[in-house]
């Protein structure tokens, strides 16, 4: 008899420790899938940081279609990112390769206009200005570490940050990624939106 209670004494907790998580528990590590998409390192090979060396002249021109990004965890319409030639931008790009990446935000506002994350590198603040008007489809960097992808246009945002790049044709940028957040709700791992990246 001792024996069957102590059983269902162990059941018990191993089912209230399973069910009593919910929503708000850790989830844990995502796998690598959901950060790196078609990539199996969580680095970049030796050979993907050459591609892009340090130039350590920075003109602030337009390096045209430098990124291509698509909206949502199933991908969609391509957008093609024109990128600014500065020190932040060199830093952002050695971080990536010519492959998919799969890249989760954890920041959406709707009224504020962008999807946001907190990207790993070492960033100047030499080029940070004042901006006071945003357009639909421009990304900033903060001094954070934030990368910010606004998707609609921003009148009197009055923000400092580092201009990152724009997309080179915004149309329909609104549309998709509200679409990418509305079908992502109750993601296990609380991605608000996933992009798929790729350096060109």
């Amino acid at each position: 008899m001792k024996k069957k209670i102590l059983t269902a004494a162990v059941v018990m907790t191993m089912v209230v420790a399973f069910t009593g998580c919910g929503k708000s528990s850790d989830p844990g590590t995502p796998p690598a899938e959901v950060v790196q998409g078609n990539n199996n390192s969580n680095q970049n090979t030796e050979s993907d940081q050459k591609s892009n060396p340090v130039s350590g002249s920075y003109d602030g021109s337009v390096m045209e279609n430098a990124v291509t990004i698509m909206v949502g965890r199933d991908g969609g319409t391509s957008f093609d990112v024109n990128m600014y030639n500065n020190a932040a931008v060199d830093t952002m790009l050695g971080y990536l390769s010519d492959s998919d990446l799969l890249f989760p935000t954890y920041t959406y506002e709707e009224e504020a206009g962008f999807s946001a994350q907190s990207i790993r590198g070492s960033y100047t603040r030499d080029d940070e200005t004042e901006i006071s008007d945003i357009h639909a489809g421009e990304l900033y960097l903060f001094s954070d570490g934030q990368l910010r992808l606004y998707f609609k246009d921003v009148a009197g945002a009055d923000i400092t940050a580092t201009p990152v790049g724009y997309l080179a044709n915004p149309e329909g940028i609104e549309a998709s990624v509200t679409g990418a957040y509305t079908e992502n709700q109750g993601d296990t791992w609380g991605v608000d939106v996933y992009y798929h990246i790729k350096k060109n």
